[in-house]
Formats: structure tokens, C-alpha cells, sequence
């Protein structure tokens, strides 16, 4: 049996909002960052029609060095991308994550996890305009565990059916055109 296609929309309206800082310079504030829907869509094992909706950021604060200005950063224009590949290695920098893996959308854009709670003022987490899966606990692995149950992998491992369905050419992610928010410092 091969693969079956996934498709990933990532919506361009706010569903809500969370806080971040400056990537990977922090420059002493906290940000407002809003919330986007990201849709999972394909079939299960008995050919039915499966949808999930997850929230993720798709937009994040960047500040290169410390002397330069905080901007809002991440795609905004209408896009589609086959993903290229699962990371199993691969490990959230800004943040402290027991998920770990990314799928690779192109070039340094990802998605990987997000914060379990996103406005917690405590743990915040950072981007710079990858796609990252909020809510939890365990909130990336519910979205990987639903692309498993809509992929058809017959692999023996979790790792081993990631991996085949990231190199498959069989899952695409299409970004919604959005606005780029506004640079936001959150006042709690």
C-alpha cells in the first residue's frame, strides 16, 4: 500500500494570541504574538475523510544582534510546500521541549513544537517564522500521531513512519496569505 497525501492549511485569521521574545537576541521584552489555525487534513485506514485543527504561531519577533531593532518576521504571502523531510534530531532552540523532530518545510522554515501553554509568561518560546504546534501537554506529538493515522505507513517504528512520510512527497503544507501583525510588547 502507498502513502496517502496529507494536506496542512495554515489559516490566516487570529484564533488567539501568546507571548515571545526576541530570536535569538533577547532585548529585555516580552511580545504579544497571535495564534493561527493549522488544519490537518486527509483519509484513515478505512478510506473516511479525517480533519483536526491544531493552533500554532506562525509569525515570530527576530532580532539578529544586539544592536539591532526587534521586527516581526515570518511568511505572510500565500504558498504551498511539499515537506522535504522529518528531522528526527531536531530540537527547539528558544525553549525547553521534551518533543523533539521538525518537519522540514524549506530552507531554515519548520514546523516543530510550540509552548504547551502559549501565554505563559514564565516559559515562553521563540521564532523566527517557523510553524510551532501550541497546546499540550504533548501537543506536537498529538499533531504527529494524527499525520501517522492519515499516512498509510506500514513501518514498524513512530521514527521510521515519520521518516517515510516526510521524504514521500506526499504531505504539503499551504500557508494562507495573512498580514504581518504589528510588533506588539505584551503588558500583562
Amino acid at each position: 500500500m502507498s502513502l496517502r497525501k496529507i494536506e496542512l492549511t495554515l489559516g490566516n485569521g487570529t484564533i488567539g494570541w501568546g507571548v515571545t521574545w526576541s530570536y535569538p537576541r533577547d532585548d529585555g521584552n516580552l511580545y504579544k504574538i497571535p495564534i493561527y489555525s493549522l488544519k490537518v487534513e486527509g483519509e484513515d485506514d478505512g478510506g473516511k475523510q479525517q480533519t483536526k485543527t491544531f493552533e500554532a504561531f506562525r509569525f515570530g519577533v527576530h532580532r539578529p544582534t544586539a544592536g539591532a531593532v526587534a521586527q516581526v518576521v515570518g511568511l505572510a504571502d500565500e504558498q504551498t510546500h511539499t515537506i522535504k523531510a522529518w528531522i528526527e534530531d531536531y530540537s527547539v532552540h528558544s525553549a525547553r521541549s521534551l518533543e523533539k523532530g521538525a518537519w522540514k518545510v524549506y530552507s531554515n522554515f519548520l514546523i516543530h513544537d510550540g509552548p504547551d501553554d502559549p501565554k505563559d509568561v514564565n516559559e515562553p518560546y521563540a521564532s523566527i517564522g517557523c510553524v510551532e504546534i501550541c497546546k499540550g501537554p504533548a501537543g506536537f506529538d498529538e499533531f504527529n500521531n494524527f499525520i501517522i493515522s492519515l499516512s498509510g505507513s506500514k513501518k514498524s517504528s513512530r521514527n521510521e513512519k515519520l521518516k517515510e512520510i516526510g521524504s514521500s512527497g506526499k504531505m504539503a503544507i499551504k500557508y494562507l496569505k495573512a498580514s504581518r501583525p504589528p510588533l506588539t510588547i505584551y503588558h500583562p
